[in-house]
């Protein structure tokens, strides 16, 4: 007898775990769906930050500048210039935890001493509603698996629509983000596990204090919610400067905000982030070991 061929172990976690996904999702919608709506919770939003545009102009050009100055800062202690036609430096995994770092960590630091030092401007209340990094956790489970599949099919039509655009010749070759390119090639493993941590812990910290806790919630205070919603999901997508993921990650920031005005607390905005890259993360992990999905 012939033996069968090797079965693709990999390809099958992957494939089961969108499964699984696909499930989870469609029971929580059904469940909501029917629940009686005296049991729904109303929307705990969140509280707008009304600096005005001048106040809130300082925050972001301090942000940029505090950014700008510790990456020309690393690159001087790290680097050395390069000499005329000598080839720029390739993307390492090191090199790539640098750049993490000299951009989420200036950005930390000015959101902190913002609020530490301009008390009377900076420190606002961030939740409406108190909750428990558990609870925060509890919360954003559910909400994560009922939006996924949005993020999926948004990603998948927009694929097509940029395969078109290539064929007609309209834009040049689509690459990925150079982290997932990073995360492809491999490299050492202790400054993969840095990058793994920094995308799985430092990111959504990070970017959901500056995206919703700052930026939509200024922005909120500025319009309506819909209109501010989707322009820091916009703003939320540029920061990754990458054609390819521009409109899912939109719509993953509309997501993240649209969750923080549901349940009051940036917490559950951060895990529901954290849920997402992780996610990314194992999967692009499974399907890099899988010998049928091209790499």
């Amino acid at each position: 007898m012939q033996a069968d061929p090797q079965v693709d172990a990999p390809l099958i976690v992957a494939s089961l775990s969108i499964l699984l996904i696909l499930g989870s999702s469609l029971a929580l919608w059904i469940r909501h769906i029917q629940k009686p709506e005296s049991t729904i919770e109303p929307d705990s939003g969140t509280p707008a930050w009304p600096i005005g545009w001048v106040n809130f102009g300082i925050f972001i050009c301090a942000m940029i500048i505090f950014v700008y100055v510790a990456q020309v800062a690393a690159s001087l202690l790290f680097f050395e210039a390069p000499t005329e036609g000598e080839a720029p430096l390739e993307l390492t995994p090191w090199l790539a935890v640098l750049a993490v770092l000299c951009l989420q960590v200036p950005m930390l630091a000015v959101f902190y001493a913002a609020r530490r030092f301009y008390p009377s401007f900076y420190l606002s209340r961030l939740n409406n509603a108190n909750l428990s990094v558990f609870a925060s956790f509890k919360k954003a489970l559910p909400l994560f698996l009922m939006l996924l599949p949005g993020v999926w099919i948004v990603a998948l039509l927009w694929t097509k629509v940029l395969s078109g655009f290539e064929g007609f010749g309209l834009i040049e070759d689509l690459e990925q983000q150079d982290l997932i390119t990073l995360f492809q090639g491999g490299g050492d493993p202790v400054a993969i596990v840095l990058l793994v941590i920094a995308a799985v812990v430092l990111a959504p910290i990070v970017e959901e204090l500056i995206f919703r806790g700052c930026l939509y919630r200024f922005l909120k205070s500025q319009t309506t919610l819909l209109p501010a919603q989707i322009a820091s999901g916009i703003l939320f997508s540029m920061i990754h400067w990458n054609l390819l993921s521009f409109l899912p990650l939109v719509l993953v920031g509309i997501f993240l905000a649209r969750v923080y005005e549901k349940t009051g607390s940036i917490l559950v905005a951060i895990w529901f982030h954290a849920f997402f890259n992780a996610f990314s993360l194992g999967m692009l992990f499974v399907t890099n070991l899988s010998d049928v999905i091209p790499k």
